[in-house]
């Protein structure tokens, strides 16, 4: 029988509960080491993809809708659509920046396209960050919070988003001129 490291179960009980596993994390260069036995493991055990990024890993499967995921992109992409109509360059701001708890709130209430989150877990605002907080997406600080590494994955998909529903608001307002 296959003998794992002694950091086995964490490692599983984290990807498991839906956690992003971060590089420096001891835990995500033991499964950088072991990539082709988790791999099979997860794939066998739980029928779940093990996806290794060049600094976070991460457990997926095709037979998963998860609300919260869709929820979350939802949030990145109005939030990096309102960074951008303020002028900043929401991209560098989302990936090395923090956040004001309170004042980013605002900034999502005050949107047009609040009527959107607001139907999602998004509109209690402090649960939904601390939720991401516990899968190792977010990290909080006071009355700060910033986004781990682990954004990435979801920032392509939100652009996609952000630029569907822009490209959506333009044909409205083409069609009413």
């Amino acid at each position: 029988m296959r003998e794992y490291p002694n950091e086995h179960n964490k490692i599983v009980s984290e990807l498991l509960d839906g956690k992003f596993i971060i590089s420096p994390s001891p835990l995500f260069y033991k499964i950088q080491e072991l990539e082709d036995d988790y791999s099979d493991f997860f794939m066998k055990s739980f029928n779940y993809i093990l996806n290794i990024e060049a600094e976070f890993a991460y457990l997926s499967s095709d037979e998963v809708n998860e609300k919260r995921t869709r929820d979350f992109t939802l949030f990145l992409a109005i939030l990096s659509r309102e960074l951008d109509y303020s002028g900043k360059n929401f991209r560098d701001k989302i990936e090395l920046g923090s956040f004001d708890i309170n004042e980013t709130e605002e900034l999502l209430r005050q949107s047009s396209k609040w009527e959107i989150l607001e139907k999602t877990t998004v509109s209690e605002f402090e649960k939904f960050l601390k939720t991401w907080r516990g899968k190792n997406l977010i990290v909080l600080d006071g009355n700060k919070f910033k986004f781990t590494k682990a954004v990435k994955l979801f920032f392509t998909f939100a652009m996609e988003i952000a630029e569907e529903k822009l490209k959506e608001k333009t044909n409205e307002e083409n069609a009413n001129a």
